[in-house]
Parts: structure tokens; C-alpha cells; sequence
């Protein structure tokens, strides 16, 4: 977490993103508080290793855990389980749009029965002594904008904060976030709002905090290649450092914390750190047909090197 005029800025939990890997990385520009990626409690009830996996934080410390089900046992199970390995919160994620989970109630679904997601909240309380959050949307789409009355039920939950992502499930992540929706709800004090949406740089944030109505501001998919965002937004400038150390050090994080499947997962956050820059389709094709560790060590040290010395 990062403050400016008294508005603390959050890294967004995203999932297949905000992984241990990333974490670290985001560390090294100053965040302090982080959520992991969206973890789902009812894999992690069957003991999948790669659920079990995430939610293993006892090494790190102010992580925040977002849960996502809508099964009351299962979420209990879950966060007893992340409030033991060291979370300081919990966060029930309300918004996810992906078909998978509304199928089964869960995510964005949660925001149709606002009874249940209220019900869901209470019995997680109940079970931790660590806050517990919810993050969610506008609504389902134009015509079923829900979140006034969400956040009016919700506030009695005794929910330690909302994040609102100014959109619907409808609109997924296309066109505009409705900050205006948000801060309207905000500004009825009913519980702290943190906005989520549309922000994407120092400018971006700076408008949201002037605001003075949000209790905090999360960032998404602006720090996508961009890690240094928050610190950045935080000081005014970019901080100084060597992309291309930052990129090796990111994919060795991913390769001893996956395996070999770290080069695969790791492309996607190759992409978004060459993204804007000259020759980005080439490389991206590269890396994407290249199996060996070395050559796409390789590959990132001459790609970025050439790009910081043209810039």
C-alpha cells in the first residue's frame, strides 16, 4: 500500500497475476499490503495443490486473501485456513465476471442476491478475528445497477471495506468505468469505499484522490508491466532502475516458484513489460515459440537493453 494525500493505494487481486512472484516484485517498489489472486474455496476444500499452494503466505507478511465461492462451509474452511497461515484480511470477491464461477452462484452471481452475499459475509466474520472485505461491481448491467442498495445491506454486515469496480458484469472490461456511480455511494459514509477503475496513471490516480470521498484506491490492470506504478504515482516520478533486471529477476521468481511451467506463465508478463515498445511484436514471438530458459534470458537482455537505450 501506498499513501498519497491521505488516500492509500491498493495493488487489485487479479487472477493468474498477483501471484507470490509478483508480490515480491511489487515489494520492491514499496507496496506493503497486497491481496493475493482470487483463490477459490472450493478447490482448495478438495486440496488441489495449486489452490493449497496460493494460499501458502506464512513467509510474507500484510497479505490480504480474496476468496471466492458462495458455498458458507467451504468460504469458512477457507478463511480460517488464510487468517491461520498469517492474512491480515479477507476478501470476498463479489465481482468476478468469468461464466465458470457464476454458474455456480459465486463471484458477480452474489451481486443478484444480495441476501445471500450479506448471509456469506456475516458467517465468515463470525469465523475469523481478521477484517473482512468485499469486492464487487455496479450491478449486473445498465438496467440492473444494484450497488446502492448492496452497500446499504452490506454496511451492516460490519464489513471492514467495499471495493467497487466502476462497471457492470455485463461490460466485463470494456468501455468506460462510471466513477461517478462510485463516488456517489461513497459520499453516504455508510462504510469505507475503496474505487476501482480506469486508473491507469499518476494523472488518473491524483483526479480519484481529490475526490476525498474514497477511502482508497486499487489499480488493476495499470500495473500490468508497470509494478513501479504505484511508487511512482506515490513520489511523482518513475523510479530509476534497469528494466531488464526487473524482467530477469521477475521470470527466475516465476521458474523456482513453478518449475518449468514458470516460462510459460511468465510469458504473458513478458508481453506486458515490452508493451509500447519498438519491435514488441518480434520479441513476443520469440519468447512464445522459445523452450530454453537461457536463450529467453537472452532474448530479454538484448530486447530491453536496445529499448532503454532508445529511449
Amino acid at each position: 500500500m501506498t499513501k498519497r494525500n491521505e488516500c492509500p493505494i491498493f495493488s487489485a487481486p487479479m487472477a493468474g497475476v498477483t501471484d507470490k512472484p509478483f508480490r515480491y516484485i511489487l515489494r520492491r517498489f514499496g507496496m506493503q499490503t497486497l491481496y493475493t489472486e482470487m483463490i477459490g474455496v472450493n478447490t482448495l476444500a478438495y486440496r488441489h495443490p495449486s489452490t493449497c499452494k496460493m494460499i501458502h503466505i506464512a513467509d510474507e507478511k500484510n497479505i490480504i486473501v480474496q476468496l471466492v465461492g458462495v458455498d458458507e462451509d467451504n468460504m469458512i474452511k477457507g478463511a480460517k485456513e488464510a487468517e491461520f497461515n498469517g492474512a491480515i484480511g479477507i476478501d470476498i470477491n463479489m465481482g468476478c465476471p468469468v461464466k465458470k464461477l457464476i454458474s455456480n452462484g459465486s463471484g458477480a452471481a452474489l451481486m443478484k442476491d444480495i441476501d445471500k452475499a450479506c448471509r456469506l459475509v456475516e458467517r465468515v466474520k463470525e469465523s475469523v478475528s481478521v477484517p473482512v472485505s468485499v469486492k464487487t461491481r455496479l450491478g449486473w448491467d445498465e438496467q440492473h445497477i444494484t450497488i446502492n442498495e448492496f452497500v446499504q445491506k452490506m454496511s451492516q454486515t460490519g464489513v471492514s471495506h467495499i471495493t467497487i469496480h466502476g462497471r457492470t458484469r455485463e461490460q466485463g472490461y470494456a468501455g468506460q468505468a462510471n466513477i461517478t456511480a462510485i463516488e456517489q455511494v461513497a459520499r453516504q459514509n455508510l462504510v469505507p469505499i475503496i474505487a476501482n477503475g480506469d486508473i491507469t496513471d499518476r494523472q488518473s490516480a491524483e483526479n480519484m484522490c481529490n475526490k476525498e470521498c474514497f477511502s482508497g484506491l486499487m489499480i488493476g490492470r495499470g500495473i500490468l508491466g508497470k509494478p513501479w506504478l504505484l511508487q511512482e504515482i506515490e513520489t511523482k516520478k518513475k523510479p530509476s532502475f534497469c528494466l531488464s533486471d526487473i524482467v530477469l529477476e521477475h521470470l527466475d521468481l516465476m521458474l523456482h516458484y513453478y518449475g518449468k511451467h514458470g516460462l510459460y506463465v511468465a510469458r504473458k508478463h513478458l508481453a506486458w513489460y515490452a508493451r509500447g515498445k519498438k519491435e514488441v511484436a518480434q520479441f513476443c514471438r520469440n519468447i512464445y515459440l522459445e523452450e530454453d530458459e537461457k536463450e529467453v534470458k537472452r532474448q530479454i537482455i538484448s530486447f530491453f537493453t536496445n529499448a532503454e537505450e532508445k529511449e
